[in-house]
């Protein structure tokens, strides 16, 4: 009755608004990010690069529709050394939902998953859309992922920047924009049923600004992305927030939009039916993590302080922030970075990837540490990243990244290394009896891999007055 409701109360919003001239297309104070802001953190930062998204980086990938088979056939290989997903073992007290943003690879991305996956998680996989034009879906990939198993879920991209174009340029609403796209998950194939979902990229900061009619405007967006249309069910699906740089100077500004934001009880009410996981990009920066002759506990405090700040500062608050706390204990997760190399965009990863391996195992072991010191709240089992790969190298001096242009074979087996340790990272932290955060560091016996010595790295003390309200 409830999600009858919310769908009857969109459509009557978007009714008005047409009747009255499309007037949330007047002003839906939308922010575009701006390539090479160092201050901001986006999943935008790939496109900057003018790389081309491709499926897998394995040169002996074949595009094609027999690859199905054949990840099928890994994940039968798989499934005989794992538990049913619908019978989890026992020592499964945590399940996790792990989930993934990927701007390209996404195939390799899962198969690196399945080779070295946790009995206790599920795993989910945003594919993006075709690159010249964002509204169109990418029909064959989610086929592909899902033939990796049961614990693999494709999710559905929805992007905003496209989709809000393609809205004005007809005189319509975003709950418009939201029922053809559904229409368009619908004819790929996507089924709502066994987990599958959609994912929006992203909320733009206009929202936390409180631009014009930008959180009107993103209610009627998730209401009725959520509502579901003719033939496919509701669901609830994922948000990935635009967020600000570790690295930043100043938060003089930043924080006080938190806070109003924090306050803003209807809006939080509202996407709380809607939204199942609220991802803030929180992509930390290895020149303010990797302090050399520090222990793994500062560095991962510093970490946590940074990645889990929305929720930090909302527990700080004044009565004003209960609709929000109640949302997020039970939806925050810090998107955090395994995109590499970049110099800003997805936070600064410009190192070798040696360094890289270990920026994921203590990222990973950050959150997995921080859920487990407060067991009822978020993020308990989930656990996002954000995979893009890019080795475009247009320029002598690429402006994401400081390393030398690589061969394109050595990046392919480089790479292949970082998702291994991705893999492993995760597996061993969710693994028997809900895991253990230094698993995230190597496994049992080995917890070499959480080390850091950045030149010149320093931690970022502004994410310290976060816990705090004032």
């Amino acid at each position: 009755m409830l999600r009858a409701m919310t769908f009857l109360a969109g459509l009557m919003i978007c009714v008005a608004a047409f009747a009255t001239g499309s007037a949330f297309a007047s002003d839906d104070g939308y922010v575009a990010p701006v390539c090479g802001d160092p201050d901001v953190q986006t999943l935008s930062a790939f496109d900057c690069t003018g790389a081309e998204p491709v499926p897998s980086l394995d040169p002996a990938y074949a595009d094609d529709p027999s690859t199905v088979a054949s990840l099928q056939a890994e994940a039968a290989a798989s499934a005989a050394t794992l538990p049913s997903p619908a019978d989890l073992p026992a020592f499964c007290r945590l399940h996790a939902d792990v989930l993934f943003y990927t701007s390209t690879d996404w195939i390799r991305l899962g198969q690196k998953l399945l080779a070295d996956a946790s009995p206790c998680a599920d795993y989910y996989i945003a594919i993006p859309p075709i690159s010249g034009d964002k509204t169109t879906l990418r029909c064959l990939q989610d086929d592909l992922i899902r033939a990796l198993g049961p614990r693999f879920h494709p999710l559905a991209e929805f992007h905003f920047a496209a989709w809000d174009a393609w809205r004005k340029a007809r005189g319509l609403t975003l709950g418009d924009a939201a029922h053809e796209f559904l229409k368009r998950v619908h004819a790929c194939g996507y089924d709502f049923s066994r987990g599958e979902t959609w994912s929006l990229n992203e909320m733009h900061s206009g929202v936390r600004r409180n631009n014009g009619e930008s959180r009107p405007n993103m209610r009627l967006l998730l209401n009725t992305l959520a509502a579901g249309v003719p033939d496919m069910p509701p669901s609830r699906g994922i948000v990935w927030v635009i967020g600000v740089g570790q690295n930043t100077t100043n938060v003089s500004g930043y924080k006080p939009q938190l806070q109003e934001w924090l306050q803003d009880a209807p809006f939080w009410a509202d996407i709380a039916r809607d939204v199942s996981v609220f991802g803030q990009e929180a992509y930390p920066d290895m020149r303010f993590w990797g302090v050399a002759d520090t222990s793994r506990n500062d560095r991962t405090r510093n970490l946590s302080l940074f990645l889990e700040h929305p929720l930090l500062l909302a527990e700080a608050g004044p009565a004003g922030v209960a609709t929000a706390i109640e949302f997020l204990e039970q939806a925050y997760v810090p998107l955090a970075s395994a995109a590499w190399p970049y110099k800003s965009g997805f936070g600064f990863t410009a190192a070798s990837d040696d360094q890289m391996k270990r920026f994921i195992a203590e990222q990973t072991y950050a959150v997995k540490h921080f859920s487990e010191s407060r067991p009822h709240t978020a993020p308990d089992g989930r656990f996002a990243m954000a995979w893009a790969p890019d080795n475009t190298c247009k320029d002598p001096n690429p402006p994401h990244a400081t390393i030398p242009c690589i061969n394109p074979v050595l990046f392919a087996k480089l790479t292949d290394g970082i998702l291994e340790r991705l893999a492993s990272s995760i597996h061993q932290a969710y693994e028997q009896g809900g895991g253990s955060p230094a698993g995230a560091c190597g496994p049992p016996g080995d917890h070499s891999w959480c080390s850091a010595e950045i030149p010149e790295a320093a931690f970022n003390p502004l994410w310290q007055t976060f816990p705090d309200w004032n």
